[in-house]
């Protein structure tokens, strides 16, 4: 019998984080949107594996922004997709 995700005894965030980690490497090719999905993405990589930033919220470093980028606003991208430079 399998549990719902409410009754698992770790935060859905940390969750993201493992899963994301383990499906997508370092330097995967990603389209982040920095702020919101309103504006223009960017084709790029990331420079980091994701973590739970202090406030709980799944982030992860990408080249070219200097802040960490929500989950949220990061899609992964096939590996052989070219990046902008």
């Amino acid at each position: 019998m399998t549990r719902p995700i409410s009754d698992l005894d770790v935060p859905l965030s940390t969750l993201q984080v493992d899963i994301w980690n383990e499906l997508h490497p370092v330097g995967c090719p990603v389209l982040a949107y920095p702020e919101t999905r309103a504006e223009r993405p960017r084709v790029t990589r990331t420079r980091s594996r994701a973590w739970e930033a202090q406030h709980g919220l799944p982030v992860v470093l990408v080249d070219g922004i200097t802040s960490p980028v929500a989950l949220r606003g990061v899609d992964p991208l096939p590996d052989n997709h070219p990046v902008e430079a």
